[in-house]
């Protein structure tokens, strides 16, 4: 009887102490599953906005990198359509300038052209045989009287010639100065700052997986089995199967 009850106790025993090992060591290959999937899945996140975080910066610097090249050669533009202005504006005013030097000698020659009449005039009334006197005086007043008409006609002329080349002058300014206006409100605009960094991620807080638990848990638990199945089947008092009858 003795014999059988320990038998029975001892199967119990590694019976049930195997079962609660492979329980608990169930319960904990779950456990750590799900923690490290956890940990895989936030790993996983952090992985992926790291990504795109850095492809956000690379976007930004290119942006900024091609802002500044666009306004560099915009400015190189401006600086080149400044320069035909102003090579503009000095054609324009030599012209200008040509026409009154052109205008003044042409009165030049108008007025030496009165002089050399005014001569010949004098020198016919002279040569007349005219009775000196009054009537001589008559004539030759007359010939200073136009002259001097025909010299201040020459002299208004030139004053207007000299006016307009002036006001001329005044509208070519104004229009190289529209003209370098216009280039200058054509430039972008110019970035005043690099771009803001992105906020970094902060790093993921991985779980502890849960420890491996000890089989001494099981063995006890075996032994507590193995117990009362021989209390069960030898009795109330543990000596009448553990220790025999005496």
């Amino acid at each position: 009887m003795c014999t059988a009850a320990l038998a029975f106790a001892g199967i119990s025993a590694v019976g049930s102490a195997v079962a609660d090992r492979q329980a608990q060591m169930a319960q904990y290959q779950a456990q750590r599953a799900a923690v490290l999937r956890s940990n895989a899945l936030a790993r996983q996140k952090f992985d992926h906005e790291t990504l795109m975080i850095a492809k956000k910066e690379k976007e930004k610097g290119r942006i900024f990198e091609a802002e500044l090249e666009a306004n560099a050669a915009a400015q190189t533009a401006l600086a080149e359509q400044q320069r035909v202005n102003q090579l503009e504006q000095i054609r324009a005013s030599e012209a200008n300038q040509l026409k009154l030097s052109e205008k003044r000698t042409e009165l030049a020659f108008k007025g030496q052209e009165l002089l050399a009449s005014k001569v010949q005039a004098q020198g016919t009334t002279l040569a007349s045989g005219m009775a000196s006197g009054q009537s001589m005086l008559l004539e030759l007043g007359q010939a200073e009287r136009k002259l001097g008409l025909e010299q201040a006609t020459l002299a208004a002329t030139m004053f207007d010639a000299t006016k307009s080349m002036n006001l001329t002058e005044y509208g070519i300014g104004l229009s190289q100065y529209s003209a370098d206006n216009k280039a200058m409100n054509m430039l972008p605009s110019v970035p005043n700052f690099a771009p803001t960094a992105e906020l970094s991620q902060q790093a993921p807080i991985f779980q502890e997986p849960p420890s491996k638990p000890s089989m001494l848990g099981s063995i006890l638990t075996g032994v507590t089995t193995g117990v009362k199945v021989g209390s069960g089947i030898g009795g109330t008092d543990s000596k009448t199967w553990w220790g025999g009858n005496k």
